[in-house]
């Protein structure tokens, strides 16, 4: 019976675990036309039913591309990324073609909209990189370079499959009959 108990009360457990911390791997990411445009890439990351996200860095290595119709890249300033229509980022302020530049940085959400951003009950926070300007229709202006990441920070957040298989494995060992 104390076996049972034991293992309802791991199982409980696992149930309410959550992360602080999510790191998103936008590596490979391209930003093409102008906001709402049907040819943006838009990643939709499970965060948590209801979650709240307190902050958000990032760490991107971005890369402006040569419009084909013409000689000059996109600039890099022109490079955005929406988050659930509510918070914007743009991702450089250089007002010029780059390789390979690097930005980094942290958005307080108190300090950017008055408090936590929250998520609704399906959990999802829509990302949706996309260009201020649109140099070419339905081609790529920049993109994002290995390691780029974007980090979230708050509470709520779904226990990833390897924190999960970890408890689940305690319960197997509690559980465990001797003989």
């Amino acid at each position: 019976m104390k076996k049972t108990i034991a293992l309802a009360v791991i199982a409980a457990t696992a149930g309410l675990a959550s992360a602080d911390t999510m790191v998103i791997d936008v590596s490979g990411t391209e930003f093409f036309d102008a906001f709402g445009d049907s040819s943006n890439t838009i990643l939709s990351v499970l965060v948590g039913a209801s979650a709240s996200i307190t902050s958000i860095s990032w760490d991107l290595n971005l890369t402006t591309y040569t419009d084909p119709n013409a000689s000059f890249p996109s600039w890099a300033s022109e490079a955005n990324i929406d988050f659930n229509g509510l918070l914007n980022l743009q991702v450089s302020g250089t007002a010029d073609g780059v390789v390979n530049e690097n930005n980094a940085g942290t958005a307080n959400m108190t300090d950017v909209l008055g408090g936590p951003l929250v998520l609704g009950a399906d959990g999802l926070l829509n990302m949706e990189f996309y260009e201020s300007f649109d140099d070419s229709a339905d081609n790529a202006d920049s993109g994002m370079k290995d390691g780029s990441t974007i980090t979230l920070n708050g509470n709520g957040f779904v226990p990833t499959p390897g924190s999960m298989a970890v408890l689940g494995l305690g319960g197997l060992v509690a559980g465990r009959r001797r003989r």
